[in-house]
């Protein structure tokens, strides 16, 4: 049974850092930490203990390793409960990136497929 069409253009590499977050319209709570999961350039997969509306809008703040933080505007793509109730998984895309931003993703990203290959 085919559940639905596969829309991404790039593969989600496997990654975990730091990820910082906040669900547009903002609350006054600042910003809430998260995990990422994975990644690619135009989106990642990442655990918190809030839960996210689907569709929600989010100030994302990347903290890649060995680098400076990446910021991105976001939205979530879906939102799932973790089976164990620890907290939720998210799958973000990015909807606003500088040209900057982008090129750091990838080049981490390419970093990364290289490290795993050796």
């Amino acid at each position: 049974m085919i559940v639905g069409k596969e829309r991404r253009l790039h593969p989600r590499t496997a990654s975990q850092f730091p990820l910082r977050y906040q669900v547009i319209p903002v609350a006054g709570g600042g910003y809430v930490d998260a995990r990422v999961e994975d990644l690619s350039p135009e989106g990642l997969r990442f655990q918190c203990h809030d839960q996210v509306r689907d569709r929600s809008g989010m100030l994302l703040e990347l903290q890649l390793p060995d680098g400076l933080p990446v910021h991105f505007f976001g939205r979530a793509a879906w939102v799932r409960e973790l089976p164990d109730n620890s907290g939720y998984e998210v799958g973000g895309r990015f909807e606003d990136q500088s040209t900057w931003g982008r090129k750091t993703i990838e080049r981490y990203l390419q970093h990364a497929s290289v490290s795993s290959c050796q």
